[in-house]
């Protein structure tokens, strides 16, 4: 089994995001133990989220390859008349034979 460069950085953004997160559970964890207040992350933690998540992006866009164009057949059917348009389906059920001047219900 080969593993391509973008899999292989995908997997290293994600088990540096997982560090990461680690990393924010035990500051925080150590900032209620002395007893202050949680005002911002260090600076070291925020660069490597901001790392990782770049490194788990660029990754995931290896990963995917190129972009392939999507071409209609010369003579096929178009786009409007082939699509099944789903939003305009009405259904035929028994609420279209109940009378339609029903007087609201009193709450007393």
């Amino acid at each position: 089994m080969r593993i391509s460069t973008g899999g292989l950085l995908a997997l290293a953004g994600l088990v540096g995001l997982v560090h990461t997160t680690i990393a924010v559970i035990q500051y925080r964890q150590l900032l209620k133990l002395s007893q202050e207040e949680f005002e911002s992350l260090p600076a070291t933690i925020v660069l490597e989220l901001i790392l990782s998540a770049a490194v788990a992006t660029l990754g995931a866009y290896l990963l995917a390859g190129p972009i392939k164009v999507i071409v209609m057949p010369a003579k096929g059917r178009s786009m409007d008349i082939g699509s099944q348009r789903t939003d305009f389906i009405s259904f035929n059920m028994r609420s279209r034979a109940m009378p339609l001047d029903i007087p609201p219900l009193q709450l007393s």
